[in-house]
């Protein structure tokens, strides 16, 4: 987990002040080695990022690794208030050095959006309060910004492998409910199919019966039935050759699974023919 990196994680910090940028202000387009944090505290401004011009709005960050080209301008009759924090020396596993894994610059999560942009106004009054000087508590507060980062990405890469796996659950309910449709005279179990599909008995049953209402076995034993009643319409057949070919090992269990479901045995529904089976 990224987030349980944070005891080892001790960047340097190259800088860290707060700017108040007026129209027609321009800062062209440039990149850095390091990794930067940048905060809209107040007003707006119009961010060049990777080539695109985007309007960034008050409350919002930004999140740059290394050589993202950003550059920026003030529109007429715009201003922004700032805070910008150089970052460096740490390397977080699986990652180049001073970089974060991140999808974009663009930093949108919430609550973390929040708890970042508060501790961003406690460092700014720090500032304010210190005369300049780039105290303890200053680093502490970056510190706590940046395990908020990275608890975020963690919360973000746990919210992709949920959905990469209700993607995947979503596909294996239909599959096992078509091996169902097509395999109904086979002697099916619950063990067999969590199996076939590498999860657990309990939690197939649990994925089927919020996908179709009802438990996997239920829906084996309705789709049984709906093919005895075919079967049944045609005299051909006796009850225990249904039975059999829909899956049941004797007549009997059989004609009892038919009258909980219909209300009325095997039988007594080949006697009413057509009025039953339309």
């Amino acid at each position: 987990m990224i987030g349980s990196q944070l005891q080892q994680f001790n960047p340097t910090i190259y800088y860290a002040f707060d700017a108040w940028n007026h129209a027609d202000n321009k800062n062209a387009i440039h990149e850095h080695d390091f990794f930067e944090i940048s905060i809209l505290l107040e007003g707006e401004a119009h961010y060049c990022i990777n080539h695109l011009w985007q309007t960034i709005h008050s409350g919002e960050l930004m999140l740059f690794n290394p050589h993202v080209q950003h550059g920026e301008e003030q529109l007429p009759n715009t201003s922004s208030h700032q805070l910008h924090i150089g970052l460096g020396d740490f390397q977080l596993e699986g990652c180049k050095r001073n970089f974060l894994p991140l999808a974009q610059p663009l930093f949108i999560q919430q609550p973390y959006q929040a708890k970042i942009l508060d501790c961003a106004w406690q460092l700014v009054n720090e500032f304010n309060h210190s005369n300049g000087q780039f105290n303890l508590i200053c680093k502490g507060l970056i510190l706590e910004m940046l395990g908020f980062i990275l608890d975020s990405l963690d919360t973000e890469q746990a919210t992709e492998n949920n959905q990469t796996k209700n993607s995947r659950l979503a596909q294996v309910v239909p599959l096992i409910m078509t091996y169902m449709d097509n395999n109904y005279a086979q002697d099916i179990t619950i063990e067999q199919l969590a199996t076939a599909h590498f999860i657990s008995p309990t939690y197939l049953s649990r994925i089927f019966k919020e996908v179709t209402g009802i438990s996997p076995i239920s829906y084996l034993i309705q789709v049984r039935l709906e093919r005895a009643s075919e079967l049944l319409a045609n005299e051909t057949y006796t009850i225990k050759e249904i039975a059999k070919a829909v899956g049941y090992e004797d007549a009997y269990h059989f004609s009892k699974s038919f009258k909980k479901q219909y209300g009325i045995s095997p039988s007594q529904a080949r006697k009413k023919n057509g009025n039953f089976f339309h």
